[in-house]
């Protein structure tokens, strides 16, 4: 289940993460084939910033469906696609079956188990000649301190970043799964499977550091059941803010691609 599904200031997780990674995403859409006039699924839409970026891009010809748990509507914008949202639990629901020409989903099966088997699932829905974008992070050990003010603090974020992952891998996700997607492309039958990669900026006080404080206060209570200490969240909250930290960040690595055409 999602760490955050029913964790306060999810909005403005969600509007952090649009902001961190958007810019990265709308990359990735570049480098596809011009989508106007196709059907789309985006899965896990958030708060809809990329739903809407693909309805810019197809147009009032086509569609765009979007999906979340908390399915909640995006509005497109001026002359774009209609988007049409449904809640949608994928481990457990069947996807509506469509002519998706496209699908996209953003750290969306990091956090599900049964992520390989949703693999197959939207495979088998995408039509023939279609196009897959899975994006993810790479995260398998927390960020290294490159500057600070204050050499304790180091310690500081490091052991409270390591909480959060920690108890993300709790609750399910696997947070090595975006260097195996491409494999997993390989093995769901699609073709011409390529990874693009990005790394977040990570100076202080930039939106990965937001979001590792947003995230910290969100899973506090986990946190200290693992044994984090209160005062160091606290200190945590002083210490991601401060102007002269930097740390590395977060690789997402984007994966794309196609299913064979029989034609």
């Amino acid at each position: 289940m999602y760490a955050f599904a029913e964790a306060d200031d999810i909005t403005f997780q969600l509007e952090t993460l649009q902001d961190l990674l958007d810019p990265s995403t709308r990359m990735v859409l570049d480098s596809l084939d011009d989508p106007t006039g196709q059907e789309w699924l985006e899965i896990g839409h958030g708060l809809g910033s990329i739903a809407r970026e693909l309805s810019r891009r197809i147009g009032p010809t086509g569609v765009v469906h979007a999906t979340d748990l908390d399915a909640r509507p995006v509005p497109a914008p001026a002359d774009g696609a209609p988007i049409r949202t449904f809640p949608l639990d994928l481990r457990t629901d069947e996807l509506p079956r469509r002519p998706y020409r496209g699908i996209h989903g953003r750290l969306v099966l990091l956090h599900i188990p049964e992520r390989r088997a949703i693999l197959a699932r939207l495979v088998d829905v995408l039509e023939p000649g279609g196009v897959l974008v899975i994006e993810d992070w790479y995260c398998p050990e927390p960020p290294r301190v490159l500057a600070c003010a204050d050499p304790a603090d180091e310690k500081v974020f490091t052991e409270v970043v390591a909480g959060i992952l920690a108890v993300l891998r709790g609750r399910g996700a696997d947070l090595e799964w975006a260097a195996a997607t491409k494999e997993a492309f390989v093995e769901a039958g699609l073709i011409d499977v390529r990874v693009t990669r990005s790394d977040a900026d990570c100076a202080g006080p930039g939106l990965a550091h937001r979001l590792y404080a947003c995230n910290a206060r969100q899973l506090r209570a986990q946190l200290i059941a693992l044994g984090v200490d209160e005062g160091l969240l606290d200190r945590f909250q002083e210490v991601a803010a401060q102007p002269g930290l930097v740390t590395t960040g977060w690789r997402l690595m984007s994966t794309i691609g196609t299913k064979p055409d029989p034609r």
